[in-house]
C-alpha cells in the first residue's frame, strides 16, 4: 500500500505536472508550427493522442508496461520511459514481432543522464544497462499493463493511424496531464 501510495503521488506532484506540461505543449506546437503529426501518450490517463497540426485528432485507449506508471531506469524494469522521443524505424512483420511497430529514439541524452544519476546514487545495479527498443505498437487489448516498457495499441487502432505516423515524428510520453 505504501509503494502504490508513492507511485501515485508522483502523478500529483507540481514540478512532474508542469514538467509534463511544458513537454505536451511544446510537441503540439511543433506539430502546428511544422504542420506534421505529433504523438503524446498519457500514461495515467491511458490515452495516446494523435495530433495533425496542432489539433486533437484522434485519442486511442493504450496499454504500457507491466510497470508501465513507474518512471523507466534501466532494462527489464518493465517501466515505460517519460520523456519526448522521436519515431526512428517504421515496422511491419516479419520485422517486428508485434503486428506493427514505431521504434522510438530511447535511450535519449536525458534518459542516459537520468541512468548514469541512478547508478550513481546507487538506485540500480552497476551491471545493469539502460534498455533500448520501446516501442509502440500492435497486438494490444488485452485490458492490462503487460508490455515491457513498450505502448500498445490495438491492431485496428495502430491501423487507424498508420499513415499519419512516419519516421521523425515526435512522440511525447508523459506521467499525467
Amino acid at each position: 500500500e505504501q509503494r502504490h501510495d508513492a507511485l501515485m503521488a508522483r502523478f500529483s506532484d507540481p514540478e512532474e505536472l508542469a514538467q509534463w506540461r511544458r513537454w505536451a505543449n511544446d510537441t503540439i506546437s511543433e506539430s502546428r508550427r511544422r504542420r506534421t503529426t505529433a504523438i503524446v501518450v498519457n500514461k495515467l490517463a491511458g490515452v495516446l493522442m494523435v495530433y495533425r497540426n496542432g489539433s486533437l485528432a484522434r485519442t486511442l485507449p493504450i496499454e504500457l508496461g507491466s510497470r508501465g506508471y513507474e518512471r523507466k531506469l534501466y532494462s527489464g524494469d518493465h517501466a515505460t520511459p517519460e520523456g519526448r522521443y522521436k519515431v526512428v524505424q517504421v515496422k511491419k512483420r516479419p520485422n517486428t514481432i508485434y503486428y506493427k511497430a514505431w521504434l522510438l529514439d530511447y535511450p535519449n541524452a536525458e534518459d542516459r543522464r537520468r541512468w548514469e544519476r541512478a547508478r550513481q546514487a546507487g538506485q540500480i545495479s552497476k551491471r545493469v544497462g539502460i534498455g533500448n527498443l520501446i516501442e509502440i505498437h500492435g497486438d494490444g487489448g488485452q485490458g492490462r499493463n503487460w508490455t515491457q516498457g513498450c505502448v500498445a495499441l490495438t491492431n485496428d487502432d495502430i491501423d487507424s493511424i498508420w499513415t499519419m505516423v512516419a519516421l521523425g515524428t515526435p512522440v511525447t510520453i508523459v506521467g499525467a496531464l
